[in-house]
């Protein structure tokens, strides 16, 4: 590094040269060697112009040497992409063994273009990373005709900065606080870049054999090979309780290690425990990237108050200003009915709802649930209408009239099924409403056991809560007083009522497979496999365009 400074000093010190001519001769005469790609080429031309195509980076040290640490720097470039850094590093090799720099003023130009390339790069990168977003998204809708499952995830695209904000960065020598300033959820990738340096440093591991099933107190010889992993990991606060004891500390550590990996609290060292504890740590290390790339995806930030329910985790949090001030468990869409991923704004809840069931749930659950049990609708206090815009309720419907519409072909089904108010209604006593296009929404549930299982996979989209009536007292800041004094009323009775909220507030689905939380990092099951999508969507020669 001090060799490459004092190579830049020296030539900061020289005047226009031979340099300048070819650098001007290259950019406007021979664009087709700067890239193979025309908007690139375009892209690069455009920088060079606002600096009337004079050298970026040869003479300005100081911006060189920034450049350079920026590209090593795992904080921006986590998966150590060459960037042309290979090509970089010859072309100081050559110049530095031959001194005489008008005479490879050639070389010096295909130097300072091979830097600005890099630049051009690191940004887009850290803007976009290496994903074929395209690419994940075909594979969603593939998945439509493979699996007959609908999967919906709202990517958020994102612009590369323009030439002008680059051209910026370089002029006023802010390149480190410009690349920090385009990095999506800061906070959040700040931490998982902790976690990704933290798994890469542990590097490989030796393996810990299993001997046999243990609880607390007892004693056995492998138990010291336990407590030494869960010290790498950071789950066994005492760095020097390395002994066979099933103690105190071991059972916290091992309480805190499932609950990261949501395994089963059931207080054992077992098989299961040893297969997570043996897991490779470079398997870590790429479901951390993977998630780091999917941060380019959602929105640069996060608003400062919001709700957000992260799908892989069943929970729900609402956060204001960073901070979560609620959360819950809540149940999410099966494997083969995904939750959409997407953002939309909260503006009303609805006390003692009506389920107006859609159409895809008639045809696939209602119609089998009346073939087996004829009375169905009755005991489940559902009614029928023709159709959505009659009111008046069919007094003659039977169940075979609705049976041939289990085969699509038949069309659209003309029947409405509304599943009035009460406490076996799906979707409980209230429902929070954030108008979407995908019909989903956050409620209570008349099936409460749900949220004692780990993985609550049991919905066909919706999210239900475990403490709705929670949340609504967090929301009553945004309800006006004329309407909190309804609540309670309404609450008592099986009357349905609409509450409007006074400001709205925004709602994201979220699908974060590896999350910081109180210093340790949790790693979560891929359930849609968005993750192996994106894993699979890489692209192995990375351009920026």
């Amino acid at each position: 590094m001090r060799l490459l400074l004092l190579f830049f000093l020296l030539l900061s010190s020289l005047k226009a040269s031979q340099l300048d001519e070819q650098l001007h001769f290259t950019l406007t005469n021979s664009p087709y060697k700067l890239s193979s790609i025309k908007s690139e080429q375009k892209r690069i031309v455009a920088l060079y112009k606002k600096n009337n195509y004079l050298p970026l980076w040869i003479g300005h040290a100081k911006n060189l040497d920034i450049l350079k640490n920026a590209l090593q720097d795992p904080y921006f470039n986590y998966k150590y992409k060459d960037f042309h850094q290979s090509e970089i590093e010859q072309y100081l090799y050559l110049l530095h063994n031959n001194m005489n720099l008008n005479e490879h003023s050639k070389e010096l130009s295909q130097l300072d273009i091979a830097l600005t390339k890099a630049y051009i790069e690191l940004v887009a990168f850290i803007v976009k990373s290496d994903i074929n977003w395209k690419e994940v998204q075909v594979k969603l809708i593939r998945m439509k005709d493979e699996k007959d499952i609908t999967a919906n995830w709202e990517m958020v695209h994102k612009s590369l900065p323009s030439t002008s904000k680059l051209f910026s960065a370089i002029t006023h020598q802010t390149i480190n606080d410009f690349l920090y300033s385009i990095t999506p959820l800061r906070k959040q990738h700040k931490e998982l870049i902790n976690s990704l340096q933290f798994y890469r440093n542990i590097g490989k591991i030796k393996r810990v054999k299993y001997a046999k099933d243990l609880k607390f107190g007892d004693s056995y010889p492998y138990i010291s090979d336990i407590k030494k992993r869960l010290i790498i990991t950071g789950d066994l606060i005492n760095h020097s309780n390395t002994n066979e004891l099933f103690d105190n500390e071991l059972k916290q550590a091992l309480y805190t290690y499932k609950n990261r990996f949501k395994l089963e609290q059931n207080g054992l060292i077992d098989k299961i425990l040893v297969y997570y504890l043996n897991k490779p740590m470079h398997h870590l290390v790429e479901k951390i990237i993977v998630n780091l790339d999917k941060l380019k995806v959602f929105p640069n930030k996060f608003p400062k108050e919001y709700i957000r329910v992260n799908i892989p985790d069943f929970t729900m949090n609402y956060f204001r200003n960073q901070q979560s001030i609620l959360e819950m468990r809540a149940v999410v869409g099966r494997p083969e009915r995904p939750t959409p991923l997407f953002s939309s704004y909260m503006t009303y809840l609805e006390l003692n709802p009506n389920w107006n069931i859609p159409e895809n749930l008639v045809r696939r659950d209602l119609i089998v649930a009346l073939q087996e049990h004829p009375n169905y609708l009755e005991e489940h206090n559902i009614h029928v209408f023709y159709g959505w815009k009659k009111k008046g309720e069919m007094k003659n419907f039977k169940p075979e009239m609705l049976f041939p519409y289990a085969d699509k072909d038949k069309g659209h089904i003309p029947y409405r099924f509304v599943q009035y108010p009460g406490d076996d209604n799906a979707l409980g006593r209230v429902k929070f409403m954030f108008p979407n296009k995908y019909s989903v929404y956050l409620h209570d549930t008349d099936n409460k056991t749900l949220f004692q299982y780990r993985y609550r996979v049991y919905s066909s989209g919706c999210m239900r809560l475990e403490k709705p009536f929670e949340l609504l007292e967090v929301l009553k800041s945004r309800i006006s007083s004329r309407n909190l004094n309804k609540i309670d009323k309404y609450r008592d009775t099986l009357k349905n009522k609409v509450i409007n909220f006074t400001k709205k507030l925004p709602v994201h689905t979220t699908y974060f497979t590896v999350y910081k939380k109180d210093g340790l990092t949790y790693f979560r099951k891929d359930i849609y496999e968005y993750d192996k999508f994106i894993q699979e969507s890489q692209n192995r020669e990375f351009s920026a365009f």
